[in-house]
């Protein structure tokens, strides 16, 4: 999956990525290591469950205001509430890849709120 997201995105001529990690300690060192504009994690990174909330709260009380994108295959309203307490700028789904990911991905490092079609649907259903 990483090696597809890093070809989507290093295709774009104003986006590159500069680190990649399988877990929430290797994304935190490698967050001081390249210093990106954005961070992209998923709520279920590496370690189980939750490794990825323990990821956007660590990143938040270090780097309060580097950008973050939640990107990951819980499309229920419960997880965006949940990744957005924890201090995720976006949250988009994996079933939405290509176009929708980039728009997600251009909308955080503007400084927008993001939230995946699929999920403002459920809030509207609500």
């Amino acid at each position: 999956m990483r090696r597809g997201l890093t070809a989507l995105i290093d295709n774009e001529p104003d986006l590159i990525v500069c680190s990649e990690a399988a877990t929430p300690q290797a994304g935190f060192e490698a967050i001081a290591t390249a210093r990106p504009d954005l961070v992209i994690t998923d709520l279920s990174m590496g370690d189980g469950d939750g490794a990825g909330v323990s990821l956007l709260q660590d990143i938040r009380s270090s780097y309060e205001a580097l950008p973050v994108l939640v990107l990951t295959m819980h499309d229920a309203l419960r997880y965006a509430r949940r990744a957005f307490r924890a201090g995720a700028n976006g949250y988009a789904s994996k079933q939405e890849l290509g176009e929708t990911l980039l728009v997600a991905i251009r909308s955080v490092l503007n400084g927008e709120k993001y939230l995946s079609p699929k999920i403002q649907l459920q809030r509207r259903e609500m």
